[in-house]
Order: structure tokens, then sequence, then C-alpha cells
């Protein structure tokens, strides 16, 4: 009787792991509708480590529908684009069977539903990020109001009432990001959130705390190599490290390197034509140049642009009067890859012996520390 029971026992057993190997999914298929277009050609494309943009399959579309399957070793971002278009929906794809529906004229906007990985990476967009938008808006809101886009210098009170507000923005914008990523501590959207929020927008000793918070598994996904590099990437750029020379073209085609630089202060300043907070950022750096040039501080601007009259248009309007470089590969830039720029403007001071004194000096912080300097000498 009990040799019965045993042999039922692992009858079941050995049915049960059959039911679960035949169900593991293998691969994913992404279901598609389009409203608005019956027939055309749809691309499914990703992006390589090195950041480029790659073309992973195609499908043609029949009244509407078109299907992609595949496998992916990981979760990974795709984006679903229709042919002619620069951009689409992006998602995170990973082995499940996906439902994608979308209208023509707003692809981006599609509903993705059936895969988890996606789901948490989002939610953080439609939850946190949401919460923090709400209350950053009114503060943009008001500082422009104020200064009337930057016509009108604030008041002492008024700056003292603004700090507060942006300090309290960032209190709220980090606890609720950090509670998101400890909470998916083990999922890949956590690493993706690092990448998007803290790598751009944070410290390095925050990025380094968060990387660890991570699993084994994640730091191990491809998304969690990007944060390590990031770290590293840092690390040779830290404040106290020699800044690693470069050389690139300035207007009239010349090579610059910044070691040409050496035994001066320079700023080297990374900045683009098309970006707003920069060109805002332009008359301070003029004001600290007018002030110290003289007395051995120089800049060296990096621009980020892709077009060279633009560029050159910019540097004239804002009356820029230092050098410029560029090798004109937009965020390819290769002195912004080797310092791991991820965002504009950004900049980096450097001493007479070469060495990073200080990063990303803006507005009041970059006239304070050259008084500092310059008041000492």
């Amino acid at each position: 009787m009990k040799s019965t029971i045993l042999k039922s026992s692992l009858l079941a057993l050995a049915l049960s792991a059959a039911i679960t190997s035949c169900s593991k999914k293998e691969g994913f298929t992404i279901n598609g509708t389009i409203s608005g277009l019956d027939k055309g050609t749809v691309y499914l494309e990703n992006t390589d480590e090195k950041g480029n943009k790659q073309i992973a399959d195609s499908a043609q579309i029949k009244d509407g529908v078109f299907t992609f399957t595949g496998k992916v070793s990981e979760p990974l971002l795709y984006t679903v684009k229709l042919k002619g278009e620069e951009y689409g929906a992006f998602f995170l794809l990973d082995n499940d069977e996906i439902q994608f529906e979308a209208k023509k004229d707003s692809m981006f906007k599609a509903k993705i539903s059936g895969s988890e990985q996606n789901d948490i990476y989002k939610s953080y967009y439609d939850n946190e990020f949401k919460k923090i938008q709400n209350i950053a808006g009114p503060i943009y809101k008001l500082s422009d109001s104020l200064q009337q886009n930057g016509k009108v210098k604030l008041t002492a009170e008024q700056q003292t009432m603004m700090d507060k507000k942006w300090k309290d923005l960032a209190a709220f914008a980090d606890d609720l990001t950090d509670k998101y990523i400890r909470k998916n501590k083990d999922k890949i959207g956590a690493a993706l959130v690092i990448n998007d929020r803290i790598v751009s927008y944070g410290t390095p000793a925050q990025v380094k705390t968060y990387y660890a918070v991570l699993s084994p598994e994640v730091q191990k996904s491809i998304y969690g190599k990007q944060l390590k590099e990031a770290i590293d990437l840092n690390d040779k750029t830290a404040v106290g490290v020699t800044a690693p020379d470069f050389s690139q073209p300035d207007i009239n085609g010349k090579a610059v390197k910044l070691s040409d630089y050496k035994g001066k202060y320079v700023l080297v300043d990374f900045w683009a034509s098309w970006c707003g907070p920069c060109r805002k950022e332009n008359p301070n750096v003029v004001l600290a140049y007018k002030t110290y040039h003289d007395k051995g501080f120089d800049v060296l601007g990096i621009s980020l642009d892709d077009k060279k009259k633009l560029w050159e248009k910019a540097i004239e309007k804002d009356g820029l009067t230092w050098t410029h470089v560029s090798d004109l590969k937009g965020w390819q830039n290769d002195a912004a890859v080797l310092y791991g720029v991820k965002m504009v403007p950004t900049n980096f001071l450097i001493g007479p012996d070469g060495k990073i004194i200080a990063k990303n000096l803006r507005e009041a912080e970059l006239q304070s520390k050259l008084k500092e300097i310059f008041s000492k000498s």
C-alpha cells in the first residue's frame, strides 16, 4: 500500500515537472495593433552597449496587425517604431507574451502589457516621477516668474525662499527614488532608474551606494554593468585626480589639447547651442572669465553640437570669447565620452598642476570658488 502511494506521489511530481518545463517561456511574442494604419513596415530596434541604435527585426503590418517573435538573454530596452520614423514606443522586453496597442500618429503613447519587468520599470515614471513633477512644475514657474525668464536678479529674500524650495524638492525626490530602488533591488527597473536619475542628476557617492543595494543578479545584467562602468569612469574624473588629456579641433580646425592649459586654472565647460540651461548659464561663465582671466583663469568650451553653424552662431550671440572645440559628434563627442558626460551643462575646474579641483560649479558656486582661489594668490 505504501509502495503504491509512493509511486503515485512520484508520478504526480514528474507530471508537475513536465508541465512546468512545457510552460516555461523560451522566448517572446509581441502581438501588435496599430489603429489608423492598414499596412506598412514596423521595426524592433535596440541599443547596443556603446549606445548605438540597431534594427533587431522587422515585420509587415497587415490590416493594422503585426507580430514579432524572438528571444532575449535578459530583459533589455527595445523600441517599436514605424518605417521612416525616428521615434517610437520603448519598453523593457523580456521573454513574455506582450500586447502592443498604438495609434499611427502617436506610437510613443502605445499601451504595452504582459511584461512584468516593463511594468515595474514604468511604474516609477507613472507614480514616483509624476509626484515629483507635480511639485517641480510650480517651482520652475515661480522661479521664471520672479526672474522674468532670466532678465531680473532675485533679491536676497527671494533667493533664500527659492533655495529652500529647491532643497525641499530634492529631498522629496531623493526619498521617493530611494524607496523605489530599495523595493525593487532585484529587478532590472531599479538599475535603469539609477542610470536614468542618479547617474545624471545625483552624486557619484549616491551611484555607488545604490549600485551596492542591487542584487548580484541585477549587478551582472547589462544595465548593472553600465552602472559599474559609470562608477569606474567617475573615479577617473574625481576631484583630486589628474584630468584625462584630450585633443579636439577648434572652430578653425586647429587641434587644441587640454594639456596646453597646464599652469593655469581652466574650466572645461561641456555645453551645446541647443541646451537651454547651458545658454542660461553662459552669462555667469562670461562674468567669471572677465573677472579672473587676467589673473590666470581660462575656459575651454567643448560643444556637444553636431552642426557647426549653430555652434558658431551661439558662441557669437552669447559673447563667449574663449577657445571652443568640438568634433561635432553630438553626445558621442570623444571628450564627453572620456569624461562620462551624461548631461549638459557639465564642467570641471582644473588646477595649474592638471588635477581636478571641482566639478559642476554653476551660478554663485563658480564665482565663490574662483574668488576663494584668487584671493589666496
